[in-house]
């Protein structure tokens, strides 16, 4: 009763939620970020002082892209759709950014 690789990388194990996004009268579900996309959130912020980090707006809207998913649990925003995003309303791009960092277990620093 061994098991496979497949057994363990076949199982979708991101946690998900939908939320409202008033400002765009849409409900949008959202993934937590994935060890890669996490580690490639911290890159964004390395050699800064953790305490003081600032993410840029492109930084904010790459999350975003990376955690916005479809029914099927796939990326509604392509990392071409990045710009356009960031020139987007700031309040509910930071709501929702701020859903995906906690559902993803905090601030960058902790992912």
């Amino acid at each position: 009763m061994g098991v496979s690789s497949e057994d363990i990388l076949g199982i979708f194990d991101l946690k998900t939620k939908d939320i409202e996004v008033d400002e765009w009268k849409k409900t949008l579900t959202i993934r937590e970020l994935s060890l890669d996309d996490g580690m490639k959130m911290l890159s964004m912020i390395k050699g800064q002082d953790k305490a003081k980090a600032t993410l840029t707006a492109h930084d904010i809207a790459q999350v975003i892209a990376w955690g916005v998913v479809d029914s099927n649990g796939e990326r509604v925003f392509c990392d071409a759709d990045v710009p356009r995003l960031a020139a987007k309303n700031r309040r509910p791009l930071m709501f929702i950014y701020s859903q995906i960092t906690s559902l993803s277990g905090g601030d960058a620093e902790k992912n």
